[in-house]
């Protein structure tokens, strides 16, 4: 070995060395001689941080921690270290942006996740706290030492009762999944108007899911607590907006396009007045849907319970242009048709149209993906949609969707995804462009199921915080969104 090398190398040893007798601030001193020489050796830098947080110097640990981390040979031993550095400096966000990276490096430290959570405490930030307490009973190979805390936090914070009716918790189970970790939950289910005031008697939060029969009951008594409404689309569109007493109302969550705050508007001229209102779209849970990589073929889905609202009419139209063009394809319709009207109606055209054959009613589906695993468009022709859901879970598993351009669509939709007319649906289907991993990373990126679960979270949080105590905000113009 050649004394140029030699010589860094005794002073690592040196500095090694001087450490482990304590003698701090002369190890630092070697050191910092060694780090001149070889700048870019990960282990240097990870001493050096932990020397200077012997001295009580935490901001230069920060420093030579941060450095370590982004070298090759840094140990990862060093996130652990900057953790600890962070909540020194009473940066418990800085901290736990560090926790899933330790446990994906196998540095998990329990003691890291109480004392974050702990700081957030310190500071009255509890869904932060509980945020941090999640994490670690995740990760953690002892979990059950979370319990514990979390249930002492979670008596702590607003008790939520949630109130479905009839419309049912489609929507809201992902929501109550949730939530149910953070905050005491009960769901509503009596059936008078005295159990929906004793529900409301025993909560902080109310949350209505529809804006139908309980909201107007809920709206209309004695206010006892916080009032959250959640309005899908086809409330809009009745009579239901006149019968709820907004002024009783906190807030007014919204999952469509604007087009549904228009609807709103026609039945209450200065609704934004009277409630604030934020739009919270629904998310997508992709990981629970099974990913098909398909190539272009000739099965055409359509899912929906047989409405005139899904337009099924246009459906006819389109798919006779198209058998002018390819007689080949093959339209497979799934839901319910309880319509008999509706029903006539769709028999006969189909009949007129030359469509038998090339036309399967196949019912409701229980299992609606293993039903579109050999499909490959998903057709959708409603002429309003709040979201359209059953687009997005069917653009997750791998379909091309062909999209009317309903009022609002563009909103939700990407423009090229949409059609007009029949030609165009046409166009739609014969196109070479068939991508499926596209179709799935879009509502990854625009709908993940984790930013509707943290937007709740976060709206939750500010009565919380009282945020919204004792005023009347119009957020409409400046939705939380995505």
């Amino acid at each position: 070995m050649s004394a140029e090398t030699e010589s860094p190398t005794r002073l690592y040893q040196e500095a090694v060395r001087l450490a482990k007798e304590g003698q701090i601030s002369a190890a630092r001193s070697c050191l910092d001689s060694y780090l001149r020489l070889r700048p870019s050796y990960g282990p240097g830098w990870h001493l050096a941080g932990r020397l200077a947080m012997a001295e009580g110097d935490s901001r230069q640990a920060v420093r030579c921690f941060q450095r370590c981390l982004s070298l090759l040979d840094g140990p990862k031993e060093a996130l652990a270290d900057l953790a600890e550095v962070w909540l020194k400096l009473n940066r418990p966000d800085q901290a736990a942006g560090l926790l899933r990276r330790m446990r994906q490096e196998g540095v998990w430290r329990d003691s890291a996740v109480l004392e974050t959570a702990g700081c957030f405490l310190r500071r009255h930030q509890p869904a932060r706290a509980m945020d941090v307490f999640q994490i670690g009973r995740s990760a953690s190979k002892d979990p059950l030492i979370y319990d514990a805390p979390i249930e002492q936090l979670k008596a702590c914070r607003p008790k939520l009762a949630f109130f479905c009716g009839a419309d049912g918790p489609t929507f809201l189970k992902p929501l109550l999944d949730y939530l149910r970790q953070r905050y005491p939950v009960r769901v509503f289910s009596g059936s008078r108007p005295e159990d929906v005031q004793a529900l409301m008697n025993w909560s902080d939060i109310s949350w209505f899911e529809w804006a139908t029969n309980l909201a107007q009951i809920g709206t209309h008594l004695p206010k006892t607590c916080r009032i959250v409404v959640r309005l899908h689309r086809y409330e809009a569109y009745m009579p239901w907006p006149k019968q709820i007493h907004w002024p009783n109302v906190d807030v007014l969550v919204t999952v469509g396009n604007s087009y549904v705050i228009k609807a709103l508007e026609e039945w209450e001229a200065d609704i934004r007045k009277q409630v604030a209102i934020v739009r919270i779209p629904n998310g997508v849970d992709v990981d629970r849907i099974p990913f098909v990589r398909r190539e272009r073929g000739k099965k055409i889905a359509f899912v929906a319970n047989l409405r005139m609202v899904k337009n099924p009419m246009f459906l006819l139209q389109c798919m006779h242009q198209l058998h002018q063009i390819e007689p080949d394809y093959q339209l497979y319709m799934a839901g319910r048709m309880d319509d008999l009207l509706l029903k006539q109606y769709l028999d006969h055209q189909i009949r007129l149209l030359g469509l038998e054959g090339s036309v399967h009613f196949e019912g409701w589906q229980e299992d609606i993906f293993s039903w579109l695993a050999d499909k490959h468009y998903l057709a959708v022709t409603s002429v309003i949609e709040s979201q359209g859901m059953g687009a997005l879970e069917a653009m997750a598993a791998g379909l091309k969707p062909v999209i009317y351009h309903f009022p609002g669509a563009e909103e939700i939709y990407d423009k090229n995804y949409l059609f007009t007319t029949p030609e165009e649906f046409c166009q739609q289907i014969l196109s070479d462009e068939y991508e499926p991993y596209a179709y799935r990373e879009f509502v990854e990126r625009r709908y993940p199921i984790s930013r509707t679960l943290r937007l709740v979270d976060e709206l939750l949080t500010s009565f919380e915080q009282g945020r919204f105590e004792g005023q009347r905000q119009d957020v409409s113009t400046q939705p939380v969104s995505i």
